[in-house]
């Protein structure tokens, strides 16, 4: 739904093109937009689902912008509904575990943190396909296990095993973890960034996983394994929908790239922290956190702080 609102997608185009320029034939749409034929076909096709374009006599229409707004809300609205849905989903097959309703068998706990680290290894080296990451505080990692962590991940994914991690955007108050999550995405690592995640997860293949259902409370404490079961597949359900919430953040460093500092500021706004929040992170004023968001939402042709945030990771920026 997004994509309407975000000038350089095709979507964004070929909208814009006919609230500008009015009815429009499709070959005016290519020669308008700069995009082939079957890319305006598609979107129009995309658009006129959405109930966002008309068609007739062979001329396309657009509704009023209003309208795409509204619906760009409503389906932000709808994704922060089914982030808290999730947490709370795992939240009740967590406590149902912990009564031992059929679950015992398949969850053992993992007794002492240092017994954790091994098993994230031993994750990791048995994963064939991929390993999925929710990364939230409390860290605990010693430079030490940094680099014992970016020898096995990077040994992993040159064998070919897929590595995606969901940040929380705590990863910047810490530099050492920030230092690595970016190496890590240098090297192939598919990275996201979230406001708050509700667990400290780490899954190999469909097959097993280690949660700290409650890092706030009680740190590594009472960490558990997970083996094939329905709480397992719910777990790799979570991952997913959280993934497909959060806001991607690429490696790539292109020409027209954001300084370092509006990097930081945009992926923070986007990710949903307040004005207040990013001056603590980043140690700036609040006069000059504000300054620039107004700086960046011009920059970017964007309307809110999310849609700066979903035009700068489109443009390859964060």
């Amino acid at each position: 739904m997004l994509d309407v609102l975000a000038a350089d997608s095709d979507q964004g185009r070929v909208y814009r093109a006919l609230t500008t320029r009015g009815r429009l034939s499709p070959e005016l749409l290519v020669r308008d937009t700069g995009l082939a034929a079957a890319e305006v076909a598609k979107a129009l096709v995309e658009l006129a689902e959405l109930d966002l374009v008309v068609e007739d006599s062979g001329l396309w229409e657009a509704a009023p912008p209003e309208r795409a707004v509204s619906a760009a809300l409503r389906s932000e609205e709808a994704r922060r509904r089914e982030l808290w849905r999730a947490g709370a989903e795992l939240d009740r097959l967590y406590h149902q575990a912990q009564r031992g309703a059929g679950w015992t068998r398949h969850v053992e706990p993992v007794g002492h943190p240092a017994r954790l680290i091994t098993l994230t290894t031993r994750l990791q080296e048995r994963a064939v396909e991929q390993v999925r990451w929710l990364d939230r505080p409390p860290y605990r990692s010693t430079p030490q296990n940094f680099r014992a962590q970016e020898e096995i991940q990077s040994r992993r994914m040159a064998a070919g095993v897929r590595y995606r991690t969901v940040y929380s955007q705590n990863v910047y108050d810490d530099p050492g973890l920030f230092t690595a999550m970016t190496r890590m995405a240098e090297l192939g690592e598919h990275v996201r960034l979230l406001a708050e995640l509700p667990v400290k997860l780490t899954i190999g293949d469909d097959e097993i996983a280690l949660l700290v259902p409650e890092p706030d409370r009680t740190g590594l404490e009472g960490a558990l394994v997970v083996h094939s079961s329905g709480l397992l597949n719910a777990l790799c359900g979570l991952f997913e929908t959280l993934w497909t919430l959060a806001l991607p953040v690429a490696a790539e460093r292109k020409q027209d790239q954001l300084s370092d500092r509006d990097r930081s500021i945009i992926t923070l706004m986007a990710a949903g922290a307040t004005d207040e929040a990013i001056a603590r992170r980043l140690d700036l004023s609040r006069r000059t956190v504000v300054r620039r968001i107004a700086a960046l939402l011009d920059q970017l042709g964007a309307t809110t702080r999310f849609q700066a945030g979903v035009q700068a990771a489109k443009r390859g920026l964060l």
